[in-house]
């Protein structure tokens, strides 16, 4: 791998070779200043991991939503129905069966969904009940 202007050592500012492989923003020259580094650069780096987690999860909802046609208006009825109306949730092998995926992709979509509610209760309604929106 080349090294480049932005490819310097966060320690020593030496060209580097090594970058974090769990946020990849952060550049070392030797293991040893990666280590050393860890304590400042802990925070940054599990606050990056936790986006791209969130962006692989989206792009894993999307990616299931379009291949069984859930975005139809017939499904998007059919699915916000079900979950409307179940009081302790559908269950992933259920809604597997319902559109022909696999649980493991059921489980992907409903937690997605599950996200997308979590937010909506502590940001959205938070910001309305506070007199913001």
């Amino acid at each position: 791998m080349m090294t480049g202007e932005s490819n310097k050592c966060a320690v020593c500012n030496e060209p580097a070779s090594k970058r974090c492989q769990r946020c990849r923003r952060s550049w070392y020259c030797r293991r040893e200043h990666q280590v050393s580094d860890w304590q400042s650069h802990k925070a940054q780096c599990n606050a990056i991991a936790a986006d791209n987690s969130h962006a692989i999860h989206k792009m894993e909802f999307d990616r299931i939503r379009v291949r069984y046609g859930l975005e139809s208006p017939e499904n998007a009825e059919k699915i916000a129905e079900m979950l409307a109306n179940t009081s302790g949730g559908v269950s992933a092998p259920e809604f597997a069966s319902m559109f022909g995926m696999s649980t493991t992709e059921a489980v992907v979509f409903l937690e997605w969904i599950k996200i997308g509610v979590k937010f909506k209760e502590e940001v959205l309604d938070g910001a309305k009940n506070s007199g913001l929106s």
